[in-house]
């Protein structure tokens, strides 16, 4: 069983480098990642590779927004909470 498995992850920076990585490490141990960042494109592309290392589609969320701002805190939060219903990993 992946170590990961029924885990909800949220990542930060993920459109790209160290985030992107790890969106793509907690997905291929079965965890349900929500990705964000500021890029889309990047992020796109950080999602395509999460479900080429074995992640879902289901188990994948991608929101497009700044943690520097409350109401993009605010927005990474409450899609998770209303997709995967908590958040296990932050």
């Amino acid at each position: 069983m992946p170590r990961f498995q029924g885990k909800v992850v949220v990542v930060t920076g993920s459109s790209s480098g160290i985030g992107a990585a790890t969106a793509v490490l907690f997905a291929k141990e079965g965890a349900k990642v929500t990705i964000t960042g500021r890029n889309q494109d990047g992020l796109q592309a950080t999602k395509k590779a999460m479900l080429e290392a074995g992640g879902k589609e289901d188990d994948v969320n991608v929101v497009v927004a700044d943690v520097t701002d409350a109401l993009g805190r605010e927005q990474i939060i409450s899609s998770t909470i209303q997709k995967f219903g908590q958040i296990d990993i932050l």
